[in-house]
């Protein structure tokens, strides 16, 4: 499925990174379908303790972010991408 975050099944509020193995080795993309393009680090946190963290989609974009202050969120990208000329 390759559904868009208008209308998709992404949220905000829900992870945008869910397993497609019952072992949880790969992951999906909730906001484009990409199986396994995702992108993670973690560094010290600019709070001065704990931790932050993200994961990102390589191919929409669609992030998940962490960190002691703000705590867990999701930035789910709009997906079909539109160019210039369907904006107008």
């Amino acid at each position: 499925m390759t559904g868009g975050h208008s209308g998709s099944s992404a949220h905000d509020d829900e992870p945008i990174f869910i397993p497609v193995e019952p072992d949880g080795a790969s992951q999906r993309c909730r906001v484009c379908g990409a199986v396994d393009e995702v992108t993670r680090d973690e560094m010290p946190s600019m709070a001065g303790y704990g931790t932050d963290t993200y994961a990102q989609c390589t191919r929409c974009g669609s992030v998940e972010l962490s960190d002691p202050i703000f705590g867990w969120r999701a930035k789910p990208a709009t997906w079909p991408p539109t160019t210039d000329h369907e904006q107008s």
